[in-house]
C-alpha cells in the first residue's frame, strides 16, 4: 500500500475512534444527568404552601412518587407543638430558618425541636410520608420489590438516624417540602434572594366552602390557636379561621405578583383542577419543577381521583372519585354556614375563581357550576 494511502487510512481510524468516544462520553453524561444521583448536587428547591385540608397531602405524594424528589412532609410540625403558646407570625421565623438548611440537606436544626434530641427519625411524626427515608439506602431493612407501604416503613425505618437522612437527601436531584403554616410568603425572601438555593413556590388553593366542611371533621385545636393568637383566640369559630387563612391565600398571591425575586418561580393551582384533570395538572406541575411525568405516577394519579376504594397501607390513605368530592359541600353544609365562609372568604373566592352560591336552591343546583372553569391566575 502506498505511504499517503497508509496515512489517509490511519487518519480516518483515528477520526472513527474519536467521534464513537464522544458518542459513549455524552450517552454516559446524559445518563448521569437524568439519575437522581447526581455527582454534581445542584438540587431544584420547591416548596408547596397551602392551608389544612386543602389536598396538599395528595399534590405532595405526586412528588413523593417520583424517583429523582426527596420529599418532607410538614417540616414546620414539631415547631409548632413545641412553641404552642406562640402565634403562627412568631413562628415563621423558626420556620422559615428550618427550611433552609433542610433545602441544603442539613437535618442537625430539627434536634431542638424533637422531643429527645433527633436521635432517629421516629421523633418525626411524619417521617414514614417519605418515600426516600422508606427505601434504601436510608432504610436497609426494607427490599425494593416490597414498594412504598407507609405501616412497614414505620416499624422497620423507625431507627434511622439524621445523619443518614442527610446523607440520602443528598442523592436527589430535587427537594420538595410541603407546608400549610407559611401565612405570610415575604418571609421567604431571604431564601429567595440565596444564590445557593433555586427554590420555587406552589401554591395550592381549594373552595372554602370545601374546606370548611373538611375542617367540620377535624380537630385542629392546637393549630387554630396558633393561627388566632394574635386576633386573640379566645372565641374560636370555623369561620373566624377561615376568614384569617383565606386572607392569607390572597397576601400569599399579592406578593408573589408584586415580587421581582419570584418572577418565574411561582405557580398557583387550584385542587379542583388537581382533582378533575389529574394528567393534565400534574404534567403543567412537572414542567414547573423541571421533572418529567412517569407512567406509573400518572396511572396512580388517575387511579386515585377515579376510585372510590380504601387502601390502608398505601400513598394516600383513601381514593375517591374528585368529582363527587369537589361537589360534597354542596349537599353537606346548610346555607346559613355557607353565607357565612362565603362573606368571611369573599376576596379569596373572587381571586380563585369560586362563584357565590346566591341561594339554597343554587347551592343543591350540581348542574350549576360554581368553579370559574376559565380561571387563570395571571
Amino acid at each position: 500500500m502506498p505511504l499517503y494511502l497508509k496515512v489517509v487510512y490511519l487518519l480516518f481510524m483515528f477520526a472513527t475512534l474519536f467521534v464513537l468516544s464522544q458518542l459513549f462520553f455524552n450517552k454516559a453524561s446524559s445518563f448521569s444527568y437524568s439519575s437522581p444521583r447526581t455527582l454534581k448536587w445542584n438540587p431544584v428547591h420547591l416548596l408547596i404552601v397551602s392551608s389544612w385540608r386543602s389536598g396538599s397531602s395528595f399534590l405532595g405524594q405526586i412528588f413523593n412518587h417520583h424517583s429523582d424528589v426527596f420529599y418532607l412532609f410538614e417540616p414546620g410540625h414539631p415547631i409548632w407543638m413545641k412553641f404552642q403558646h406562640k402565634s403562627s407570625e412568631q413562628l415563621h421565623y423558626p420556620l422559615r430558618n428550618l427550611l433552609h438548611s433542610l433545602y441544603n440537606c442539613d437535618m442537625s436544626p430539627l434536634r431542638q425541636y424533637l422531643p429527645n434530641g433527633g436521635n432517629n427519625i421516629n421523633e418525626l411524626t411524619f417521617f414514614a410520608e417519605t418515600r426516600a427515608l422508606c427505601t434504601p439506602p436510608a432504610c436497609s431493612t426494607f427490599i425494593p420489590s416490597e414498594g412504598y407501604d407507609r405501616l412497614r416503613c414505620y416499624h422497620r425505618c423507625r431507627d434511622t438516624s439524621l445523619d443518614k437522612m442527610a446523607e440520602t437527601c443528598r442523592m436527589y436531584s430535587h427537594v420538595v417540602m410541603k407546608t400549610v403554616r407559611i401565612l405570610d410568603l415575604s418571609v421567604l425572601f431571604t431564601l429567595l434572594e440565596d444564590p445557593a438555593l433555586d427554590l420555587r413556590i406552589l401554591h395550592l388553593v381549594r373552595d372554602p366552602r370545601a374546606v370548611a366542611l373538611s375542617r367540620t371533621y377535624f380537630i385542629l385545636d392546637i393549630e387554630d390557636h396558633i393561627v388566632l393568637k394574635k386576633e386573640g383566640n379566645e372565641n374560636i369559630t370555623i369561620s373566624r379561621v377561615m376568614e384569617k387563612i383565606c386572607r392569607s391565600q390572597v397576601h400569599i398571591n399579592n406578593v408573589a405578583k408584586a415580587a421581582q425575586a419570584l418572577q418565574g418561580r411561582y405557580m398557583a393551582i387550584r385542587y379542583e383542577d388537581l382533582a378533575l384533570e389529574p394528567l393534565k395538572s400534574i404534567n403543567k406541575i412537572y414542567r414547573f419543577a423541571s421533572l418529567h411525568p412517569t407512567e406509573d405516577l400518572e396511572q396512580w394519579a388517575y387511579n386515585i381521583t377515579h376510585q372510590e376504594q380504601e387502601e390502608k397501607n398505601g400513598v394516600m390513605t383513601f381514593s375517591r372519585e374528585s368529582s363527587k368530592v369537589v361537589q360534597r359541600w354542596r349537599t353537606s353544609l346548610g346555607f346559613d354556614f355557607v353565607e357565612e365562609i362565603q362573606e368571611s372568604c369573599k376576596e379569596a373566592m373572587v381571586l380563585f375563581g369560586y362563584f357565590p352560591a346566591q341561594s339554597k336552591s343554587e347551592q343543591r343546583n350540581l348542574t350549576l357550576d360554581l368553579v370559574d372553569k376559565e380561571w387563570s391566575i395571571d
